[in-house]
Protein backbone atom coordinates (compact mmCIF):
# COMPACT_ATOMS: atom_id res chain seq x y z
CA UNK A 1 0.00 0.00 0.00
CA UNK A 2 1.52 3.35 -1.02
CA UNK A 3 1.80 6.43 1.21
CA UNK A 4 -1.16 8.19 -0.42
CA UNK A 5 -3.45 5.27 0.36
CA UNK A 6 -2.23 5.13 3.94
CA UNK A 7 -2.89 8.83 4.39
CA UNK A 8 -6.31 8.48 2.80
CA UNK A 9 -7.39 5.64 5.06
CA UNK A 10 -5.97 7.48 8.09
CA UNK A 11 -8.06 10.51 7.18
CA UNK A 12 -11.17 8.34 6.83
CA UNK A 13 -10.76 6.85 10.27
CA UNK A 14 -10.03 10.30 11.67
CA UNK A 15 -13.41 11.47 10.44
CA UNK A 16 -15.07 8.38 11.88
CA UNK A 17 -13.52 9.20 15.25
CA UNK A 18 -14.82 12.76 14.95
CA UNK A 19 -18.40 11.65 14.38
CA UNK A 20 -18.25 9.13 17.20
CA UNK A 21 -16.92 11.89 19.43
CA UNK A 22 -19.84 14.13 18.48
CA UNK A 23 -22.34 11.40 19.31
CA UNK A 24 -20.56 10.60 22.58
CA UNK A 25 -20.76 14.26 23.59
CA UNK A 26 -24.52 14.10 23.09
CA UNK A 27 -24.71 10.94 25.18
CA UNK A 28 -22.73 12.31 28.11
CA UNK A 29 -24.53 11.40 31.34
CA UNK A 30 -23.83 14.79 32.85
CA UNK A 31 -25.97 16.72 30.35
CA UNK A 32 -29.54 17.79 30.95
CA UNK A 33 -32.28 15.22 31.54
CA UNK A 34 -34.03 16.37 28.38
CA UNK A 35 -31.05 15.28 26.32
CA UNK A 36 -30.97 11.86 27.99
CA UNK A 37 -34.63 11.40 27.17
CA UNK A 38 -34.05 12.39 23.56
CA UNK A 39 -31.20 9.94 23.23
CA UNK A 40 -33.27 7.17 24.77
CA UNK A 41 -35.95 7.80 22.17
CA UNK A 42 -36.25 5.12 19.51
CA UNK A 43 -35.90 7.59 16.66
CA UNK A 44 -32.62 8.88 18.13
CA UNK A 45 -31.27 5.35 18.21
CA UNK A 46 -32.26 4.88 14.56
CA UNK A 47 -30.42 8.08 13.62
CA UNK A 48 -27.23 6.96 15.29
CA UNK A 49 -27.45 3.49 13.77
CA UNK A 50 -28.10 4.98 10.32
CA UNK A 51 -25.08 7.25 10.70
CA UNK A 52 -22.68 4.43 11.51
CA UNK A 53 -24.10 2.16 8.81
CA UNK A 54 -23.87 4.89 6.19
CA UNK A 55 -20.26 5.66 7.05
CA UNK A 56 -19.36 1.98 7.09
CA UNK A 57 -21.01 1.54 3.70
CA UNK A 58 -19.12 4.51 2.24
CA UNK A 59 -15.80 3.21 3.54
CA UNK A 60 -16.46 -0.28 2.18
CA UNK A 61 -17.65 0.88 -1.23
CA UNK A 62 -15.11 3.60 -1.97
CA UNK A 63 -11.79 5.02 -0.94
CA UNK A 64 -12.77 8.48 -2.20
CA UNK A 65 -12.16 10.77 0.75
CA UNK A 66 -14.70 13.35 -0.45
CA UNK A 67 -17.47 10.76 -0.50
CA UNK A 68 -16.76 9.54 3.02
CA UNK A 69 -16.53 13.11 4.30
CA UNK A 70 -19.86 14.01 2.70
CA UNK A 71 -21.59 10.99 4.25
CA UNK A 72 -20.15 11.72 7.70
CA UNK A 73 -20.93 15.43 7.45
CA UNK A 74 -24.52 15.17 6.25
CA UNK A 75 -25.47 12.51 8.80
CA UNK A 76 -23.79 14.41 11.64
CA UNK A 77 -25.63 17.54 10.51
CA UNK A 78 -28.96 15.71 10.54
CA UNK A 79 -28.39 14.46 14.09
CA UNK A 80 -27.44 17.94 15.29
CA UNK A 81 -30.32 19.62 13.44
CA UNK A 82 -28.02 21.66 11.19
CA UNK A 83 -29.40 23.40 8.09
CA UNK A 84 -25.99 23.22 6.34
CA UNK A 85 -22.47 22.05 7.01
CA UNK A 86 -18.87 22.02 5.83
CA UNK A 87 -15.77 19.98 6.57
CA UNK A 88 -12.32 21.59 6.48
CA UNK A 89 -8.94 19.84 6.65
CA UNK A 90 -5.45 21.24 7.15
CA UNK A 91 -3.06 20.52 4.32
CA UNK A 92 0.57 19.71 4.97
CA UNK A 93 2.70 22.85 5.22
CA UNK A 94 -0.30 25.20 5.09
CA UNK A 95 -1.64 27.55 7.78
CA UNK A 96 -5.15 27.49 6.34
CA UNK A 97 -7.91 24.91 6.20
CA UNK A 98 -9.54 23.91 2.94
CA UNK A 99 -13.14 22.83 2.48
CA UNK A 100 -13.25 19.17 1.46
CA UNK A 101 -17.02 18.57 1.79
CA UNK A 102 -20.20 20.58 2.29
CA UNK A 103 -23.97 20.48 1.89
CA UNK A 104 -26.73 23.10 1.45
CA UNK A 105 -24.18 25.91 1.03
CA UNK A 106 -23.81 28.26 -1.93
CA UNK A 107 -20.94 27.17 -4.11
CA UNK A 108 -19.11 30.37 -3.26
CA UNK A 109 -20.08 30.42 0.42
CA UNK A 110 -17.20 32.40 1.95
CA UNK A 111 -14.84 30.57 -0.36
CA UNK A 112 -13.30 27.16 0.12
CA UNK A 113 -10.59 28.23 2.55
CA UNK A 114 -10.47 29.22 6.22
CA UNK A 115 -7.67 31.06 7.97
CA UNK A 116 -7.08 29.49 11.37
CA UNK A 117 -6.88 32.86 13.14
CA UNK A 118 -10.25 34.12 11.84
CA UNK A 119 -13.73 33.62 13.22
CA UNK A 120 -15.62 31.41 13.65
CA UNK A 121 -12.68 28.99 13.71
CA UNK A 122 -10.39 30.92 16.05
CA UNK A 123 -12.67 30.80 19.12
CA UNK A 124 -13.29 27.06 18.85
CA UNK A 125 -9.69 26.23 18.03
CA UNK A 126 -8.38 28.20 21.00
CA UNK A 127 -10.77 26.29 23.26
CA UNK A 128 -10.10 23.00 21.41
CA UNK A 129 -13.65 21.80 22.04
CA UNK A 130 -17.01 22.02 20.25
CA UNK A 131 -18.26 25.59 20.43
CA UNK A 132 -21.37 27.41 19.23
CA UNK A 133 -20.47 30.78 17.66
CA UNK A 134 -22.92 33.53 16.67
CA UNK A 135 -22.53 34.68 13.07
CA UNK A 136 -22.99 38.12 11.57
CA UNK A 137 -23.70 38.95 7.95
CA UNK A 138 -20.02 39.11 7.11
CA UNK A 139 -19.19 35.67 8.52
CA UNK A 140 -22.46 33.86 7.69
CA UNK A 141 -22.42 31.89 4.42
CA UNK A 142 -25.35 31.83 2.02
CA UNK A 143 -27.64 28.82 1.93
CA UNK A 144 -28.95 27.01 -1.16
CA UNK A 145 -32.45 27.57 0.15
CA UNK A 146 -31.83 31.30 0.59
CA UNK A 147 -30.88 33.43 3.57
CA UNK A 148 -28.09 32.98 6.07
CA UNK A 149 -27.69 30.81 9.20
CA UNK A 150 -27.50 32.61 12.52
CA UNK A 151 -25.07 30.36 14.38
CA UNK A 152 -22.42 27.74 13.67
CA UNK A 153 -21.31 24.76 15.75
CA UNK A 154 -17.55 24.40 15.19
CA UNK A 155 -16.03 21.01 16.07
CA UNK A 156 -12.20 21.00 15.99
CA UNK A 157 -10.56 17.81 14.74
CA UNK A 158 -7.30 16.99 16.44
CA UNK A 159 -5.08 13.97 16.77
CA UNK A 160 -2.40 13.60 19.44
CA UNK A 161 -2.72 17.31 20.17
CA UNK A 162 -2.22 18.28 16.52
CA UNK A 163 -4.90 20.22 14.64
CA UNK A 164 -6.16 18.25 11.63
CA UNK A 165 -9.24 20.23 10.62
CA UNK A 166 -12.68 21.34 11.71
CA UNK A 167 -16.35 20.63 11.02
CA UNK A 168 -18.85 23.51 10.79
CA UNK A 169 -22.56 22.79 11.30
CA UNK A 170 -24.81 25.79 10.68
CA UNK A 171 -27.81 26.16 13.00
CA UNK A 172 -30.88 28.28 13.47
CA UNK A 173 -31.26 30.27 16.69
CA UNK A 174 -33.29 27.86 18.81
CA UNK A 175 -31.14 24.82 18.01
CA UNK A 176 -27.96 26.84 18.51
CA UNK A 177 -29.03 27.95 21.97
CA UNK A 178 -29.84 24.38 22.95
CA UNK A 179 -26.53 23.03 21.69
CA UNK A 180 -24.64 25.82 23.43
CA UNK A 181 -26.34 24.89 26.70
CA UNK A 182 -25.53 21.21 26.21
CA UNK A 183 -21.87 21.74 25.40
CA UNK A 184 -21.50 24.14 28.31
CA UNK A 185 -23.08 21.57 30.63
CA UNK A 186 -20.79 18.87 29.24
CA UNK A 187 -17.73 21.03 29.81
CA UNK A 188 -18.79 21.89 33.36
CA UNK A 189 -19.38 18.24 34.18
CA UNK A 190 -15.97 17.33 32.77
CA UNK A 191 -14.34 19.81 35.16
CA UNK A 192 -16.39 19.15 38.31
CA UNK A 193 -16.07 16.39 40.87
CA UNK A 194 -19.48 14.73 41.06
CA UNK A 195 -19.37 13.94 44.79
CA UNK A 196 -18.09 17.17 46.29
CA UNK A 197 -19.14 19.59 43.49
CA UNK A 198 -15.64 21.05 43.66
CA UNK A 199 -13.36 21.51 40.66
CA UNK A 200 -11.66 18.22 39.81
CA UNK A 201 -7.97 17.57 39.20
CA UNK A 202 -8.20 18.52 35.53
CA UNK A 203 -9.83 21.85 36.38
CA UNK A 204 -7.26 22.40 39.13
CA UNK A 205 -4.43 22.00 36.62
CA UNK A 206 -6.02 24.57 34.32
CA UNK A 207 -6.54 27.07 37.13
CA UNK A 208 -3.02 26.54 38.47
CA UNK A 209 -1.60 27.40 35.06
CA UNK A 210 -3.73 30.55 34.96
CA UNK A 211 -2.70 31.57 38.48
CA UNK A 212 0.99 31.03 37.68
CA UNK A 213 0.66 33.23 34.61
CA UNK A 214 -1.11 35.92 36.60
CA UNK A 215 1.48 35.78 39.40
CA UNK A 216 4.30 36.15 36.86
CA UNK A 217 2.55 39.05 35.14
CA UNK A 218 1.92 40.98 38.38
CA UNK A 219 5.06 39.84 40.26
CA UNK A 220 2.99 38.29 43.06
CA UNK A 221 3.49 35.32 45.33
CA UNK A 222 1.45 32.15 44.97
CA UNK A 223 0.87 29.25 47.37
CA UNK A 224 -0.35 25.69 47.03
CA UNK A 225 -1.90 23.58 49.82
CA UNK A 226 -2.16 19.80 49.66
CA UNK A 227 -4.67 18.38 52.16
CA UNK A 228 -5.27 14.77 53.16
CA UNK A 229 -7.99 13.41 55.47
CA UNK A 230 -6.32 11.34 58.17
CA UNK A 231 -7.23 7.64 58.56
CA UNK A 232 -9.93 7.84 55.92
CA UNK A 233 -9.62 4.14 55.10
CA UNK A 234 -10.79 3.36 58.62
CA UNK A 235 -13.92 5.44 58.00
CA UNK A 236 -14.78 3.43 54.89
CA UNK A 237 -13.95 0.10 56.51
CA UNK A 238 -15.89 0.80 59.70
CA UNK A 239 -18.84 2.89 58.56
CA UNK A 240 -19.13 2.03 54.87
CA UNK A 241 -18.45 3.90 51.66
CA UNK A 242 -21.73 5.82 51.71
CA UNK A 243 -20.79 7.40 55.03
CA UNK A 244 -17.29 7.93 53.65
CA UNK A 245 -18.74 9.83 50.71
CA UNK A 246 -20.79 11.99 53.08
CA UNK A 247 -17.63 12.73 55.08
CA UNK A 248 -15.78 13.86 51.94
CA UNK A 249 -18.67 16.08 50.89
CA UNK A 250 -18.74 17.67 54.35
CA UNK A 251 -14.98 18.19 54.32
CA UNK A 252 -15.27 19.93 50.95
CA UNK A 253 -17.70 22.44 52.43
CA UNK A 254 -15.43 23.11 55.41
CA UNK A 255 -12.51 23.75 53.08
CA UNK A 256 -14.53 26.14 50.90
CA UNK A 257 -15.78 28.14 53.90
CA UNK A 258 -12.31 28.18 55.45
CA UNK A 259 -10.58 29.45 52.32
CA UNK A 260 -10.76 32.94 50.92
CA UNK A 261 -13.35 33.67 48.26
CA UNK A 262 -10.60 34.22 45.69
CA UNK A 263 -8.87 30.89 46.40
CA UNK A 264 -9.35 27.78 44.29
CA UNK A 265 -10.42 24.70 46.24
CA UNK A 266 -10.46 21.37 44.39
CA UNK A 267 -10.65 17.64 44.97
CA UNK A 268 -7.26 16.26 44.01
CA UNK A 269 -8.32 12.62 44.19
CA UNK A 270 -9.61 10.16 46.78
CA UNK A 271 -9.43 11.82 50.19
CA UNK A 272 -6.91 14.43 48.98
CA UNK A 273 -7.85 18.04 48.33
CA UNK A 274 -5.88 21.06 47.15
CA UNK A 275 -6.02 24.83 47.44
CA UNK A 276 -4.44 27.46 45.19
CA UNK A 277 -3.86 30.73 47.04
CA UNK A 278 -3.03 33.69 44.84
CA UNK A 279 -1.07 36.62 46.29
CA UNK A 280 -0.26 34.48 49.33
CA UNK A 281 3.13 34.53 51.03
CA UNK A 282 4.43 31.64 53.12
CA UNK A 283 3.30 33.12 56.48
CA UNK A 284 -0.15 33.90 55.12
CA UNK A 285 -0.56 30.46 53.58
CA UNK A 286 0.59 28.82 56.81
CA UNK A 287 -1.92 30.85 58.84
CA UNK A 288 -4.78 29.91 56.53
CA UNK A 289 -3.76 26.24 56.58
CA UNK A 290 -3.74 26.20 60.39
CA UNK A 291 -7.16 27.86 60.48
CA UNK A 292 -8.60 25.20 58.17
CA UNK A 293 -6.94 22.39 60.13
CA UNK A 294 -8.49 23.71 63.36
CA UNK A 295 -11.94 24.01 61.75
CA UNK A 296 -11.81 20.40 60.60
CA UNK A 297 -10.66 19.17 64.01
CA UNK A 298 -13.54 21.05 65.69
CA UNK A 299 -16.19 19.79 63.28
CA UNK A 300 -18.46 16.78 63.73
CA UNK A 301 -18.78 14.74 60.57
CA UNK A 302 -21.67 12.49 59.44
CA UNK A 303 -22.04 9.55 61.79
CA UNK A 304 -20.84 11.68 64.70
CA UNK A 305 -17.21 11.26 63.64
CA UNK A 306 -14.34 13.46 64.79
CA UNK A 307 -11.65 13.62 62.13
CA UNK A 308 -8.45 15.51 61.34
CA UNK A 309 -6.45 16.54 58.30
CA UNK A 310 -2.77 16.85 57.45
CA UNK A 311 -1.66 19.79 55.30
CA UNK A 312 1.40 20.48 53.18
CA UNK A 313 2.12 24.11 52.26
CA UNK A 314 4.38 25.51 49.57
CA UNK A 315 4.64 29.21 48.72
CA UNK A 316 6.98 31.44 46.72
CA UNK A 317 7.22 34.68 44.77
CA UNK A 318 10.01 33.31 42.56
CA UNK A 319 8.56 32.52 39.10
CA UNK A 320 11.33 29.98 38.53
CA UNK A 321 9.89 27.90 41.40
CA UNK A 322 6.20 28.12 40.52
CA UNK A 323 6.18 24.78 38.71
CA UNK A 324 7.64 23.07 41.80
CA UNK A 325 4.87 24.19 44.16
CA UNK A 326 2.67 21.10 43.78
CA UNK A 327 5.52 18.62 44.30
CA UNK A 328 6.90 20.56 47.25
CA UNK A 329 3.45 20.84 48.88
CA UNK A 330 3.02 17.12 48.36
CA UNK A 331 6.37 16.43 50.05
CA UNK A 332 5.39 18.67 52.94
CA UNK A 333 2.10 16.78 53.27
CA UNK A 334 3.98 13.51 53.38
CA UNK A 335 6.15 14.92 56.18
CA UNK A 336 3.01 15.93 58.09
CA UNK A 337 1.60 12.41 57.76
CA UNK A 338 4.89 10.86 58.85
CA UNK A 339 5.15 13.31 61.74
CA UNK A 340 1.91 12.17 63.37
CA UNK A 341 -0.89 13.74 61.28
CA UNK A 342 -3.28 16.54 62.29
CA UNK A 343 -0.63 19.14 61.56
CA UNK A 344 0.65 21.60 58.96
CA UNK A 345 4.11 21.36 57.44
CA UNK A 346 5.67 24.05 55.25
CA UNK A 347 8.01 23.17 52.39
CA UNK A 348 11.51 24.61 52.23
CA UNK A 349 11.45 26.30 48.84
CA UNK A 350 15.17 27.13 49.05
CA UNK A 351 16.24 23.53 49.36
CA UNK A 352 16.90 21.12 46.49
CA UNK A 353 13.97 20.25 44.25
CA UNK A 354 12.04 17.27 45.62
CA UNK A 355 12.29 13.95 43.87
CA UNK A 356 8.96 12.40 42.79
CA UNK A 357 8.02 9.89 45.45
CA UNK A 358 6.01 6.74 45.16
CA UNK A 359 2.29 7.07 45.80
CA UNK A 360 1.18 6.53 49.38
CA UNK A 361 -0.21 3.04 49.92
CA UNK A 362 -3.97 2.80 49.94
CA UNK A 363 -3.98 1.23 53.39
CA UNK A 364 -2.44 3.83 55.67
CA UNK A 365 -0.70 2.69 58.82
CA UNK A 366 -2.86 3.33 61.87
Amino acid sequence: MDLAAVLLITSVFLVLALILLTVSLMRNRGTARELEAALADESGARDRAALLLAIASAVNSSLALEEVLNVALTHAGRIMGAVAGAMYLVRTGKTEMYREASYNLNTRARGGMRKIDEEPLSSALSAMRPLVVKLDEQTAPGLDTGGHPQHVLVVPIQRSGQLMGAMELYLNASIAIRHAQLFQAQEENALTDELTKLPNRRHLAQRFLQEMQRARRHHNAIAFLMIDLDHFKQVNDTYGHLNGDAVLAELAQILVTGARESDVCARYGGEEFALILHEATEPGAHTLAERIRAKVAAATFPGGLKLTISVGVAATDDPALFTQLIDRADQALYAAKQGGRNQVRVADMKGPAPKPRAARPEAEPV
